[in-house]
């Protein structure tokens, strides 16, 4: 297929999964192909299986025949989403129309194995519960802490993984993985911004803030510090931002005190009672809401998303950082910006991971960009039976 047909390909498989039920004539005047063209790539992703017939509609008035709706096959296959923490790791089923059918979360010793090793053991071991619905594994998203380019699929640096080194993670994994497929990988909140990008078709926010809060080890080898983890995932005008060095989102309070552990101003000590006392919560969610709020205002955010197990604090948090919006802001007209809860808890990185490459599938390349993309569009589509 040559890159003017990938690209049609593409978009038109982009538009059926962000518009439901759109028909062949909607295909070709909303993207300006002809129809022969559009009808063509239409029967190919029918003969791959990827997409198809989900109504027949009403004739118009001048008759002629009746428009057949077009929708994603959600059987066509499933996406294994992936998250690897420094104690456990959990690990997702979706199908293309981002409905979760199968979780799974266990400790993980990541001290007594590598990550890639501990990866594949992962891959190896669900796939067959993953495809055992009947949805062959077409695509796997991973999302870890720390500096990723998901580019060219390079973990950079993790401190609570403990590495310091690039490790070039979706080449090395998929040489050791039995039979071959796709492999994104994403820093763990920014996954939590492609979990709201993948899967809200109707009202996509082009600029919001996705707060990730959990409470696990600081890092893999502090037993004793087991504290609140917060990161950050941004997206600007639609995309997610990395930044230079694939470091944006990396937080730590203005009012950090240099001799501590965690990112706030508490105590460590505090910082381990988090979700178990209210005084250290309240501290927490105050503290946080000051640093949103100044993001909001500062970068005219549209809505703010809250994910991960920081969730039972989102009502507090919430109205925290609207006191902290109309406090901070100049102008009489009030701050527009909503807020969100992911309402996925534990489930929130691994089911965004899984998203991100569902994005990927469907996204066309933009022309002219700054920065390559990971792999995307039907160069996703390899894995799959009908395409291999």
């Amino acid at each position: 297929m040559n890159v003017g047909s990938k690209i049609n390909t593409t978009r038109i498989l982009r538009h059926i999964w962000l518009n439901r039920g759109i028909s062949r004539v909607q295909l070709s005047h909303r993207l300006g192909l002809n129809k022969s063209t559009v009808s063509k790539i239409v029967a190919d992703l029918e003969g791959f299986g990827i997409i198809e017939a989900e109504a027949v509609g009403e004739a118009s008035r001048q008759g002629g025949r009746r428009p057949i709706h077009l929708r994603i096959k959600p059987a066509w296959g499933c996406v294994m989403g992936i998250e690897i923490q420094t104690e456990a790791f959990t690990v997702v089923g979706v199908d293309l129309h981002g409905d979760i059918f199968f979780s799974h979360s266990e400790p993980l010793d990541i001290r007594t194995t590598d990550l890639i090793s501990a990866f594949v053991d992962i891959v190896e071991r669900f796939r067959p519960s993953l495809e055992a619905n009947g949805l062959p594994l077409i695509g796997i998203g991973v999302g870890l802490s720390g500096f990723v380019d998901p580019a060219e699929g390079v973990l950079h640096a993790s401190a609570p993984l403990e590495i310091y080194q690039p490790i070039s993670f979706t080449a090395d994994a998929a040489a050791r993985i039995d039979r071959p497929v796709p492999i994104l990988v994403d820093n763990d909140a920014n996954c939590g911004c492609w979990g709201e990008l993948a899967f809200r078709h109707s009202g996509r926010p082009e600029n919001f803030l996705f707060v990730l809060g959990e409470f696990r080890k600081h890092t893999v080898k502090m037993d004793d510090y087991r504290i609140m983890a917060l990161g950050l995932g941004l997206v600007i005008n639609g995309r997610v931002y990395h930044g230079s060095t694939y470091s944006a989102g990396e937080f730590r309070s203005i009012l950090y005190k240099t001799d501590q552990v965690n990112q706030f101003s508490i105590t460590d000590r505090q910082a381990r009672l988090f979700l178990q006392d209210t005084s250290v919560n309240d501290a927490i969610t105050t503290e946080l809401a000051i640093h949103v709020a100044f993001l909001v205002t500062t970068l005219n955010l549209e809505k703010v998303v809250i994910g991960g197990p920081i969730e039972v604090l989102a009502d507090d948090l919430t109205e925290k950082i609207r006191q902290r919006l109309i406090e901070n802001w100049a102008y009489p007209d009030p701050v527009e910006c909503t807020f969100s809860v992911s309402r996925l808890g534990d489930n929130a990185v691994a089911f965004g991971a899984a998203g991100m490459f569902l994005e990927h599938l469907f996204t066309v390349p933009v022309p002219g960009a700054e920065r390559p993309m990971a792999p995307h569009g039907v160069d996703l589509m390899g894995a799959h039976p009908a395409t291999a």
